[in-house]
């Protein structure tokens, strides 16, 4: 059987982790209260946004792969590292116009633009505050968040080229996205001791499986329900987004066709549109190739877990990574 075919529970990844994700929740549990009554309510709310938590534990896996005890410097690069998921979110939402995340009302939607910039920027700030706590990690949290928001300003700085290459799109999801799972990776064996060869290894695991992660959420959002995922979908197309099911479509059609779905991609709130787009993407066989290169970049990341040789903590790892091209696409 294929090593991506079965469909892991979330306990198989985070069984090891429990304590060190208890005590990651115990401390963001107060760093989203505030003494100022309309911060704290922004806090309380987007506290809600919180999901499976991935990114901290990767890093609590990668720090357990080296053989180190989960300290209270884990716990703060942990933190750090979902408070730089979370601003990321409230921003995004904003750039696409969200209404809904994790089922509940996004910022920009209940309180308006100028709160999601104030307050995601407010979190990005607390963030890079506690990573100065921790020696030697304040450099490699602020680069990453750098290049987490290149990655965005390429993505809007493309937005209705219909020529976007694959690779293009790659560089983008690579930065916006797998970047931050490489970091915390690598912050993990880090702050344990692991060795270059060590970091460089689960670093490259974690990029590998933000990119397969980014692909499928990037498939959800055309054909995704909008129930199931609990957040907005449809905000690539009207944004002009060409994301790797797209960029697959405008490779195989011809003729008319293909002037046809350019049209449609340039003019995307066209009476019938985005009905028009998806038709032309499911009577095609896109789905199947986008969800093929996401299992390319899980078996890349599988490749990396060698360094590991037969470690226990293995078996969540290889589950993290078949679990982020788990979702239907």
């Amino acid at each position: 059987m294929d090593s991506t075919a079965a469909n892991p529970d979330i306990r198989q990844i985070v069984g090891p982790i429990e304590g060190p994700m208890a005590r990651l929740n115990e401390f963001l549990g107060e760093e989203f209260r505030a003494h100022e009554s309309f911060i704290h309510e922004l806090l309380v709310h987007i506290a809600r946004y919180r999901g499976k938590q991935l990114r901290p534990a990767c890093l609590f896996l990668s720090a357990q792969a080296v053989g180190g005890d989960v300290t209270d410097d884990h716990v703060k690069c942990a933190a750090v590292v979902e408070l730089i998921h979370t601003a990321t979110l409230v921003h995004d939402d904003l750039l696409d116009d969200a209404k809904i995340r994790r089922r509940v009302e996004t910022v920009n939607q209940r309180w308006g633009e100028r709160a999601a910039i104030l307050l995601g920027d407010y979190i990005y700030s607390r963030g890079f505050t506690l990573s100065t706590e921790v020696d030697g990690v304040s450099g490699l949290l602020a680069s990453t968040t750098h290049t987490i928001c290149e990655g965005e300003l390429l993505q809007v700085g493309s937005a209705f080229d219909v020529e976007l290459t694959e690779e293009r799109y790659n560089e983008i999801i690579l930065k916006k996205t797998a970047i931050l799972y490489g970091m915390a990776c690598r912050l993990g064996a880090q702050l344990s001791g692991g060795s270059e060869e060590m970091q460089d290894a689960l670093d490259a695991y974690g990029q590998a499986i933000g990119m397969a992660f980014q692909i499928a959420d990037d498939a959800l959002d055309l054909v995704g329900d909008e129930n199931v995922v609990g957040k907005s979908l449809g905000s690539d197309l009207q944004k002009g987004k060409l994301t790797l099911p797209l960029i697959l479509l405008r490779k195989i059609l011809t003729g008319g066709k293909l002037e046809e779905y350019l049209w449609l991609l340039k003019t995307p709130h066209a009476q019938g549109a985005q009905v028009r787009v998806l038709r032309m993407l499911r009577e095609s066989d896109v789905l199947p190739t986008v969800r093929r290169r996401a299992v390319e970049h899980v078996r890349e990341a599988m490749t990396k877990l060698e360094v590991l040789g037969d470690h226990p903590v293995r078996g969540s790892f290889e589950a993290l990574s078949r679990f982020v091209v788990e979702r239907e696409l």
